[in-house]
């Protein structure tokens, strides 16, 4: 038992140095706050702007846009002690032919289409976005997820 004991030893120790290099090299952990905050997005870039946006609008939480044609952005920004901008978008999609399992739901679906074409024409334009109330975005986010979830699941 012993002997299994020293052989694994030197072989988990050595694992745990690669790994404390990988992680704390220059490039992986700028890859490592990538993934943790989000890139850093670049001034003069249609996501420098949402994230601006997104810091102004509620300090940087969830803030959503639509382009009005079935996308929706979920936009999460944080500001760095450097002044550079770090950025979060997931992004999803409501087609607007989608046939759900239900009538109700389809009806519910075309309504949110509809409804986030509406938004996009009469409000605050950011790039070929418009920013979009809280609830509703987080309604229709949640329903372009599940639409998506849907379509993978067949």
């Amino acid at each position: 038992m012993k002997k299994r004991a020293a052989i694994y030893s030197p072989i988990i120790s050595t694992l745990l140095v690669l790994f404390a290099i990988t992680v704390f090299s220059t490039q992986a952990s700028a890859g490592m706050m990538d993934f943790v905050f989000g890139q850093v997005a670049q001034k003069g870039t249609q996501m420098h702007e949402l994230a601006v946006v997104s810091l102004n609008e509620n300090g940087g939480e969830a803030t959503y846009f639509t382009n009005g044609e079935g996308r929706i952005l979920n936009v999460q920004a944080k500001k760095c002690d450097d002044g550079r901008i770090r950025a979060s978008v997931q992004r999803v999609y409501i087609p607007k032919n989608y046939i759900a399992a239900t009538q109700a739901g389809t009806k519910a679906i075309v309504a949110t289409c509809y409804r986030l074409h509406d938004l996009a024409q009469h409000g605050e334009k950011i790039g070929e976005y418009t920013l979009i109330p809280a609830a509703e975005g987080s309604k229709a986010f949640s329903c372009g997820a599940s639409i998506a979830l849907a379509l993978d699941s067949e």
